[in-house]
């Protein structure tokens, strides 16, 4: 009838267990497999935890020092993040500021006596445009071919302690919120339309990098050397407030990294799977040492 003669069979491998092992299997149950596995771990884990906290790990002390140089160099990004939307406050504050400057005619005849015979050739379309309205054109035909690319998230962005840096505009048609920069996002942010007594306000400086305190009071519809000066501006300070919160993400998963090995390290698996052997009980310390 099939039935395997008792004597044949092997015996259960549990702790005082008499019975016959199950087919495929070394324990007659599985009560009494979990039993002897239990008596195993409350046997050997106290010993094996008593060589763990008494023998010093060189991973153990790498990884400390390790966590405590990404805690250092989260704390710097931390500061420049704070020290970026301070930035951010005063650039917005320097833009108020612009607006309330008054147009000065004269500036505005000086520059519109620019030489405009000069012609040069758009680097998105290749169409041939007039130097006045190069940077106007380029601007439009960018913005044209930056809407057929699309870029996206599942989730809208939730950043603590930042302000105005991605679009997060909802897309139905392909359920993704836009991860463009807020200030750059050409589809979903249309440039206002200007108004005729309305200053461009850019800040002047000097020798490139020194601020003279001075803004430009040319028409905003006039002035062609600061076009969307303020856009740019915001957008250089958003893009360096996005790359530091990608250096804070970069650095917070190499602590979970090194946080996870240290707790795998010292955990259940870890001390029973792995051992050091002490030939020496004198000798507690088991790291390898360079010779003198």
């Amino acid at each position: 009838m099939g039935f395997e003669d008792p004597a044949l069979l092997l015996q259960c491998l549990g702790h005082g267990c008499v019975n016959p092992c199950r087919p495929g299997s070394k324990y007659c149950s599985d009560d009494c497999g979990m039993n002897l596995a239990a008596e195993r771990i409350y046997d050997i884990l106290p010993e094996r935890l008593q060589q763990w906290q008494n023998s010093p790990s060189i991973a153990e002390e790498h990884g400390k020092k390790m966590i405590e140089s990404l805690v250092h160099e989260q704390q710097g990004v931390l500061n420049h993040l704070k020290y970026l939307e301070h930035q951010y406050h005063e650039l917005e504050a320097i833009i108020r500021r612009g607006k309330q400057q008054t147009i000065c005619k004269d500036e505005e005849s000086a520059k519109v006596m620019t030489n405009t015979a000069q012609r040069i050739f758009c680097v998105s379309c290749g169409k041939s445009i007039g130097v006045r309205a190069a940077i106007r054109h380029m601007e439009h035909c960018f913005a044209k071919y930056e809407c057929k690319s699309s870029f996206g998230s599942l989730y809208p962005a939730c950043i603590e302690g930042a302000t105005r840096l991605f679009c997060d505009t909802y897309d139905p048609m392909n359920k993704r919120y836009c991860k463009r920069l807020h200030v750059l996002c050409p589809e979903h942010s249309k440039e206002p339309k200007v108004p005729i007594d309305e200053v461009c306000g850019c800040p002047l400086v000097q020798n490139i990098f020194e601020p003279t305190g001075n803004f430009c009071r040319l028409p905003k519809r006039v002035c062609i050397q600061h076009y969307c000066w303020e856009k740019l501006r915001r957008a250089e300070l958003d893009l360096e407030r996005v790359r530091a919160l990608y250096k804070m993400e970069e650095l917070s998963e190499q602590e979970h990294k090194v946080r996870t090995s240290m707790r795998n390290r010292a955990g259940l698996v870890g001390l029973m799977l792995h051992q050091t052997i002490q030939h020496d009980p004198l000798t507690t310390d088991l790291r390898s040492r360079a010779d003198d």
